[in-house]
């Protein structure tokens, strides 16, 4: 007769689970409008996997070794930047969302390269949303009002007609959309512009087209034009070259903002 100890059939103790890592949750959301506009911050970004959700293309990854990223590519349109907004809320629930984006200068203030940030955001209509912002402005780097339009100026006439009426520092379409969505569901907020063109300057049709409307049909029309003669190429290829520059300016920007918001997530787990 064997003793207690010795019983095989005793039942063993279950091994230990080892937790499933959450590899959905992300720290930092951004939301843009087409990936030429996080063209250089995209490099930065290891490990990268994305999806397409309703038109939305999502790509997950890492800055560094921990902070963990999710970025939304809304597409154009108000509701499709609710949207993309609503979907890395759902699935992502990142502490922070950024708005990251190509704008255009309502003001003599504020140049192409630069960087403005968002202390309030109006649109043309009568809603306005005010957004906490601790950082002071310096050099190249502003601190105001954003206005968000129906549609892009791009004639000085335009740009100058809006100001006059709605002034601010720089004006988009869909940073209001992103706010709104992010104070609905009490994430924290940042709008990261930058600026493309300044006021009194015309955008050509087909280089705003590249710049802030880049459909397929846009694109093609773009590379159109730059067949049709050396002048032409050439000054699109002006534009390409500065949307790369604000795109770089961008980059380093958001990826020290990025940083410390990440610091201050770490020291409050």
């Amino acid at each position: 007769m064997s003793s207690p100890g010795n019983d095989s059939s005793a039942k063993k103790k279950p091994a230990p689970v080892e937790p499933v890592p959450d590899r959905s949750t992300a720290d930092v959301g951004i939301v843009c409008t087409h990936k030429g506009e996080l063209k250089a911050f995209l490099k930065r970004v290891d490990r990268q996997r994305n999806y397409t959700e309703k038109k939305i293309t999502v790509r997950g990854g890492f800055l560094g070794e921990t902070i963990r990223l999710v970025i939304a590519e809304a597409g154009e349109g108000y509701a499709s930047h609710r949207a993309a907004t609503e979907l890395l809320i759902n699935e992502h629930r990142p502490a922070w969302i950024l708005a990251i984006g190509f704008s255009s200068s309502l003001t003599a203030d504020t140049k192409p390269g630069d960087i403005v940030l968002s202390n309030e955001i109006s649109d043309t209509h009568v809603n306005s949303l005010p957004v906490k912002c601790t950082l002071a402005p310096r050099k190249r780097i502003h601190v105001g009002k954003l206005i968000v339009a129906d549609q892009h100026p791009v004639t000085p006439v335009e740009k100058s007609a809006l100001a006059e009426k709605f002034p601010g520092l720089a004006v988009d379409t869909s940073s209001l959309a992103v706010a709104q969505v992010c104070q609905e569901r009490d994430v924290r907020f940042m709008a990261i512009r930058g600026i493309v063109d300044t006021l009194e300057e015309e955008i050509p049709e087909q280089a705003a087209s590249m710049i802030f409307h880049p459909t397929s049909r846009a694109l093609g029309s773009a590379i159109g034009t730059m067949f049709k003669g050396l002048r032409k190429m050439s000054e699109m290829n002006s534009w390409r070259e500065r949307a790369n520059t604000v795109s770089a300016n961008l980059d380093q920007f958001a990826t020290g903002i990025i940083e410390q918001i990440a610091e201050a997530i770490e020291r409050k787990r």
